[in-house]
């Protein structure tokens, strides 16, 4: 028997937030991820016999879910600081997304021209550069708007997590030692502008539960809003709503609300944006049909492996190239790989604390620009390989 509307709608915007409880207080359930986590029970509940769900309400909620997490994630993007204070680390993240790009057109095409079983390949070019540029926010915006199968979208985030985890194995181990080998050690600099950050950081900590209340609303409100005028741009521009548009409007109007500062100061919106994504990523679980995911897994798998092992070859050798330091190298590529979220953890393991600001930054730059990027790559695949 189906769940009432109501109630499954509940059930989806609910449970993420238990999971975040659970995540916090179990060591395992940290291991795994509030993403795992969620997909997984989705993907359960979605596979049972007589499954409750009902698909099409999931796939609404799910489709909603997306700008809206993208939005709240870019408000509190400092484009402006990294510009100014990371020219190395700029330099790196360019050619961070040099090797993505590089790497996503070349493995799509050689998988296309030798026809190797993977469909949508040139949906696939372009979520491969919006995952490596920006992270699964990015993923599931340019899969949403190019119409990629639910059943792929979690095969290959599936394939990207676990080899991602692979490499973060990499990254907390060896991986300094092993890039110190051919690349230069970090120098630090004499001198960091980090008033805005400490700023941001001392309002993240006194934030009170009435204050991140209040916040979250103004943020919510703001982004509902910015969601409305995309929808508005998207009718005008191409006479309905189509995904692209509304994508890249909701990504252009939210950068541009980042540069108020009282905006960008809302405390712990980034993680507001991450809870969408969480219901995401149960909605889109509970649609998806195992049996097809398990098909499409070896052709698919083999695909995200040779853009992700090709986007880091060709990485650290522009960075050999350009002189890139270690730690620089690294600390971006792991912004576009993982995202803001594992700056710290890797910055601690590197020993270098002045890499951190920087990182950030640039992984939140990466979030804003991946779309653009992604549905780029996209459209010029499709063109020239139609």
């Amino acid at each position: 028997m189906p769940f009432p509307s109501i109630i499954q709608v509940l059930i989806m915007l609910g449970f993420p937030i238990i999971v975040i409880e659970i995540v916090k207080r179990n060591k395992l359930a940290g291991m795994v991820g509030p993403v795992i986590l969620c997909y997984g029970v989705g993907l359960v509940v979605g596979n049972l016999p007589d499954s409750p769900v009902n698909t099409q309400l999931s796939q609404t909620v799910a489709e909603a879910m997306v700008p809206l997490a993208i939005s709240l994630m870019l408000l509190s993007t400092r484009f402006m600081a990294w510009l100014k204070y990371a020219k190395q680390t700029a330099k790196s993240f360019a050619l961070a997304v040099i090797a993505v790009l590089v790497s996503s057109f070349a493995v799509s095409a050689y998988f296309h021209l030798q026809e190797m079983g993977v469909d949508d390949v040139w949906k696939l070019s372009g979520m491969m550069v919006g995952v490596y540029t920006g992270g699964t926010p990015n993923l599931a915006a340019i899969g949403t708007a190019l119409g990629i199968s639910n059943e792929v979208f979690i095969v290959l985030n599936a394939c990207d997590l676990m080899l991602s985890a692979l490499y973060l194995i990499l990254l907390l181990s060896v991986a300094q030692k092993m890039a110190l080998k051919f690349l230069p050690s970090f120098v630090p600099k004499e001198k960091h502008d980090r008033d805005e950050t400490f700023h941001y950081q001392r309002v993240e900590r006194m934030a009170s539960a009435k204050t991140l209340a209040r916040a979250w609303s103004l943020a919510f409100l703001l982004s509902t809003g910015i969601l409305g005028a995309s929808i508005g741009f998207s009718i005008l521009i191409d006479g309905k709503i189509t995904a692209p548009s509304v994508i890249l409007a909701v990504t252009t109007l939210s950068i541009a609300a980042s540069f108020v500062k009282k905006i960008r100061f809302l405390p712990r919106t980034y993680e507001f944006g991450e809870y969408f994504l969480l219901v995401f990523c149960m909605g889109i679980g509970s649609i998806s049909n195992y049996t097809e995911m398990l098909q499409a897994s070896p052709n698919v798998l083999l695909y995200v492996t040779c853009v992700f092992v090709g986007t880091l070859a060709i990485h650290f050798l522009l960075s050999w190239m350009f002189r890139i330091d270690a730690d620089t190298t690294l600390i971006t590529s792991v912004a576009g790989i993982f995202g803001p979220a594992f700056i710290g953890p890797v910055a601690s393991v590197l020993k270098n604390k002045d890499i951190v600001v920087s990182g950030l930054t640039t992984g939140l730059v990466g979030y804003a620009i991946a779309n653009y990027l992604g549905l780029g790559m996209a459209q010029v695949f499709h063109v020239m390989f139609p």
